[in-house]
């Protein structure tokens, strides 16, 4: 072979090494790409930044949809029309599949204002009725129409733009009518059932939708799945913003708060108060607006520690458990997103209960700062003082005495047994201790009553 055919075969190969990389990457680039999220548990401000963080990355990713998995009970009315806005003005189409249990309440009016809707088999959708809960802790239906009717003309509006069946929107929000995902299908409400996110995708393939950007076919050409899990901070935001450990966080605080009066030791009231500021989470605010709160809170007990507590005990533990705490949602979260006409009534929300309780810790750790730094009172010895056992103390053990009218635990020291009601003298103290020993005089004597 000549030097010129050898060139030839080294140029082909070079060629084909060089564009096999190009075809690769077009053909990859023909593959659809999905995103998934799932939205479990309470509708709250995390599920909220969750779906707001989804859907930029779709965006930012140029992906071909965006699918919800539901499964849902309902919750903050204002975080669902958050995320419904968020739905609207998506510039990608936006696909809701009901799984697991259900998507009822808020999940409901999520799932209607998505560009494409399906249901598991099994699952269930509606009860859009609004409750609040009152001063007994008790849930009431609101019947109050100029709540009822905004939520009825939303579900209404969406419904309307998608093609779905506006009756149902009445009933839902004012009957609490409920239906399965057959039923559903049926009355035109979702568009499809499937067993799963890709039969879903195989169902919707080739509709049009209505988006922010105008009419979208959904064509899907072997698509790739990829699931956006939530955040590990806005994980914890979820699950502090659960009623139930909501209610448990602060049910423990005042626990905390009374059993530290109660036993004498006040700075213990600090963890209580920290677990009630944890509690904001089950207010539905934004996770950046209270771990905002809880870093700040906790610097500033931590700078009391450090300034004015001598030594380092449970307060600067408290400041630094709230600011990691606080640094660990933040910075895993977005900023504050409350509509226009709640900020203020989330800021007086979040100031009635911040204030009042950075306050009384503020007055507690001074009070308490104020008395570590006193000299010792003096107190009378009580050593030669007689009292009376109130337990069987043996030789060396520990039991109570009562002295000078006082409730005392003691050591008996002496070389015979105390016995309930037995004459006792104080010998000496070890700390909070008394050390005693049987006394002659029969003054206590006999058998306590």
């Amino acid at each position: 072979m000549t030097a010129l055919g050898q060139l030839c075969i080294i140029l082909c190969v070079l060629l084909v090494f060089a564009v096999l990389p190009l075809v690769a990457h077009a053909a990859s680039s023909d593959r659809s790409h999905v995103v998934v999220i799932r939205v479990t548990g309470v509708i709250d401000g995390a599920i909220r930044d969750y779906v707001e963080r989804a859907l930029s990355y779709a965006e930012s990713v140029s992906a071909d949809a965006l699918v919800m998995e539901l499964d849902t009970p309902g919750g903050s009315l204002e975080a669902a029309l958050d995320i419904i806005t968020m739905i609207e003005e998506s510039r990608i189409p936006v696909l809701g599949l009901v799984e697991g249990r259900w998507a009822v309440s808020a999940g409901t009016m999520i799932l209607m204002c998505t560009h494409y809707a399906a249901m598991e088999p099994g699952t269930i959708i509606g009860a859009v009725q609004p409750v609040a809960m009152s001063s007994s802790g008790e849930y009431k239906p609101i019947n109050e129409s100029k709540i009822l009717n905004p939520i009825y003309k939303k579900i209404e509006t969406c419904m309307k733009l998608h093609g779905r069946n506006t009756t149902v929107a009445r009933l839902f929000v004012y009957e609490n009518l409920v239906l399965d995902a057959q039923d559903a299908v049926r009355l035109h409400v979702v568009e499809a059932v499937a067993d799963n996110v890709w039969d879903m995708i195989e169902k919707s393939n080739g509709t049009v939708v209505n988006t922010a950007t105008g009419p979208v076919r959904l064509v899907f050409t072997d698509p790739e799945v990829e699931y956006y899990d939530m955040p590990p901070g806005l994980r914890l935001a979820h699950i502090l913003s659960d009623p139930l450990v909501s209610s448990i966080a602060s049910s423990i605080a005042m626990l905390i708060i009374l059993a530290a009066l109660a036993s004498g030791h006040p700075l213990f009231i600090v963890v209580g108060i920290a677990l009630m500021l944890v509690g904001l989470f089950g207010f539905g605010l934004s996770a950046s607006l209270v771990s905002a709160a809880l870093l700040l809170v906790g610097i500033v007990l931590l700078a009391i520690e450090l300034a004015v507590i001598p030594g380092f005990g449970v307060v600067g533990f408290t400041g630094i458990a709230l600011m990691l705490i606080g640094a660990f949602i933040m910075f895993t979260g977005r900023p504050v997103y409350l509509a226009g006409e709640s900020m203020k009534a989330a800021f007086y929300t979040l100031m009635a209960v911040l204030v009042p309780l950075a306050g009384l810790t503020m007055v507690i750790v001074y009070k308490a700062a104020r008395v570590w730094r006193q000299k010792p009172v003096y107190t009378p010895s009580l050593v030669g003082k007689k009292g009376r056992a109130l337990d069987n103390i043996p030789p060396g053990g520990t039991g109570f005495v009562m002295v000078e009218g006082e409730y005392w635990q003691a050591r008996n020291v002496g070389d015979k047994e105390l016995h309930r009601g037995d004459s006792v003298v104080v010998v000496g103290k070890d700390d909070a201790l008394l050390l005693v020993k049987p006394s002659q005089d029969t003054e206590y004597g006999g058998t306590a009553g």
